[in-house]
C-alpha cells in the first residue's frame, strides 16, 4: 500500500513518530530508524491472535520532503482485518490530520 501527500509541508520526523505511536497504541511492538534526513522506517511485530502462532509483521516506510511525502506500507501475515485497520484507521488518521494541518512546520 502506498499514499502520498503533496503540497502539505509536513514535518516529516512528527509524521513518523505520530505513526509509530498510533501502531504502539495497537499493540504494535516497533523500532523506528533514521536513514537519512527524510526517510524514516518503523518496523512493527504484534502476534496475531490466542489459537494461531503467527506474527504479524508490518513495514511503514516514510520518505520524500516536506511537500511531497511518501508512505509506503508492507505487510505480512495480516489478514482482512488488519489490512482494514492499516486503511481506515492508521492510513485514514494521517490523512485526516495532514488535512488539518497537524504535522504542517
Amino acid at each position: 500500500m502506498q499514499k502520498v501527500f503533496e503540497n502539505n509541508n509536513i514535518n516529516i520526523q512528527m509524521f513518523a513518530q505520530d505513526i509509530e505511536n498510533s501502531l504502539k497504541d495497537e499493540g504494535w511492538q516497533t523500532t523506528l530508524t533514521q536513514n537519512g534526513s527524510n526517510d524514516y522506517i518503523i518496523r512493527g511485530t504484534k502476534k496475531a491472535g490466542h489459537i494461531h502462532h503467527k506474527v504479524e509483521e508490518i513495514i511503514v516506510r516514510i520518505r520524500g520532503d516536506p511537500n511531497n511525502v511518501i508512505v509506503v506500507v508492507e505487510e505480512e501475515n495480516i489478514g482482512a482485518f488488519g489490512r482494514m485497520w492499516i486503511n481506515a484507521k492508521l492510513l485514514g488518521e494521517m490523512e485526516r490530520k495532514v488535512k488539518d494541518g497537524f504535522y504542517s512546520m
